[in-house]
């Protein structure tokens, strides 16, 4: 190699790192500026313009993917499917992107002979790189959705069926092949399917009501009467086994209804030797994603100490379901709207906990966990719109304790702003990064007092800490009395 030649060889590498470095540092401007989502595209479609090239731009199949959810979500599919195509010129045989545009073709019933021929090559490569069993499996079900959708129902069954083995119980693979059951005539398969499916979403989703009655109506009217006997003898099924895992917790099933009529399971546990002139009560609070289920060891052992303890499930989790709030992703899509909503779900379980106790305010507390913490915070919160109104003030918690607190320190000053900080316990995981700093900012003494604060060594988070630090149910139980037991003793 001459000396010219060595000369250029060197300046192009130079000139590719800097075009690395200039696209990286560009990607990353775009996504900590955080626009709206059409100024985002924007400056994504301009990014694109300017690195065009996937060996001097390792971001442009993000860019591209990411343009392409953004038109998908926008109802805008053929634009949309650009981007996916555009990122599939600059890697062709990656398996994830084929699946990827070859689904969205599939999904809105369009170019589907394009859609097959993607997906059977993604198949193809998935298989020959040995793609684990999930993952694979996924692939194959947009592959069997496209033959459903252009028509090759046997090919359609056949790949359904090997995408429901390899990915067993995922919602939409199984409303999928049900789909395909019902094309081909095999109605019994495909309402045994639907059925599954309806009651695993705990019968609120009316779309698979419908579906089930409609195939039970193509049967004829005894076809259909046995599958309306099916879909209520399912919801019975999910009542007695709600009462029944309560009862194996040491617990009663209970319902509330919230103000907006949003009807809420819960859990009430009750000491075997209770006073009952008036004992004090503890609601429990479960993290947004999870349900009542996660509270039941501390209730044990709240219980334990002779109070009176209820655990509800949050509306859009566990079985406080609805289908306007069917699942936890419905309740954070709606974050604002739902968080509201849950505040009126407190009042009722609070209201509901004082008449089981007949214990006043002075005797009721809250532990709750991430979500569960943000809303006992907010159940306290000072309302002087309302005092100045004259409205009457609603029941409010006189101790409370906040695991893995979820939000920023300074929501929680502002809805803590009044309450006495001795009666307030915060506990975090040494491990929990944003959520132990803001424990640490609130602990932090000022004129006003401090609250309380423990941190559990390790890994872990919300009531899952008290199996990282066993002691840590006796500390908060211990708390709670000589707030709400030893502290009412005082007062009478």
């Amino acid at each position: 190699m001459g000396f010219a030649t060595l000369c250029l060889v060197v300046l192009a590498s130079a000139c590719e790192k800097e075009t690395h470095r200039a696209a990286r540092n560009a990607f990353q401007d775009i996504l900590a500026a955080d626009p709206e989502a059409d100024a985002r595209a924007a400056a994504l479609e301009a990014f694109v313009r300017d690195y065009p090239e996937r060996k001097t731009n390792p971001y442009l199949l993000r860019a591209c993917g990411l343009l392409a959810d953004h038109h998908a979500r926008a109802g805008r599919a053929d634009i949309a499917a650009s981007w996916y195509e555009r990122a599939i010129r600059a890697n062709p045989d990656d398996p994830d992107l084929l699946n990827a545009l070859g689904y969205h073709y599939a999904r809105n019933r369009m170019n589907l002979d394009r859609a097959v021929t993607v997906l059977e090559q993604a198949v193809r490569l998935a298989e020959e790189r040995h793609y684990p069993a999930r993952r694979l499996g996924f692939i194959k079900d947009s592959l069997g959705w496209a033959y459903r959708m252009r028509g090759d129902l046997p090919l359609s069954v056949a790949l359904l069926e090997e995408a429901a083995r390899l990915v067993p119980g995922v919602p939409i693979v199984q409303e999928h092949l049900a789909d395909a059951y019902h094309a081909i005539g095999e109605r019994d398969r495909a309402v045994s399917l639907y059925l599954d499916l309806y009651l695993k979403g705990r019968a609120t989703s009316a779309g698979l009501r419908d579906t089930l009655r409609a195939i039970g109506r193509e049967g004829g009217p005894a076809y259909a009467r046995d599958v309306e006997r099916r879909i209520e003898e399912g919801r019975r099924d999910l009542a007695e086994s709600d009462r029944r895992d309560a009862r194996s917790a040491g617990a009663t099933l209970v319902t509330l209804t919230s103000a907006d009529g949003h009807r809420l399971l819960g859990s009430l546990f009750r000491p075997h030797a209770e006073d009952r002139r008036s004992t004090a009560g503890i609601l429990l609070l479960h993290h947004l994603g999870s349900s009542r289920a996660a509270c039941t060891p501390q209730a044990a052992a709240l219980v334990a100490r002779g109070f009176v303890v209820l655990t509800i499930d949050l509306r859009g989790h566990g079985a406080s379901v609805s289908e306007a709030v069917p699942d936890a992703h419905a309740f954070s899509a709606r974050l604002g709207e739902n968080l509201e909503a849950s505040d009126r779900d407190v009042r009722a379980a609070l209201t509901f906990l004082a008449r089981r106790t007949r214990a006043g305010a002075g005797r009721i507390g809250m532990v709750g966990a991430g979500l569960g913490a943000l809303l006992a915070a907010r159940a306290v919160r000072h309302d002087a719109a309302g005092d100045a109104a004259g409205v009457i003030a609603p029941l409010r918690p006189a101790a409370l304790v906040l695991l893995s607190p979820w939000g920023r320190a300074e929501t929680y000053r502002d809805l803590l702003a009044g309450f006495d900080p001795g009666s307030v316990l915060l506990v975090a995981g040494s491990q929990e990064g944003a959520v132990l700093a803001t424990v640490r900012t609130l602990a932090a003494p000022d004129g006003f007092g401090a609250p309380q604060s423990l941190v559990v060594d390790g890994p872990g988070a919300h009531f899952d800490l008290a199996a990282r630090k066993p002691d840590l149910t006796t500390a908060v139980a211990g708390f709670l009395a000589d707030r709400l037991v030893s502290g009412a003793r005082a007062g009478d």
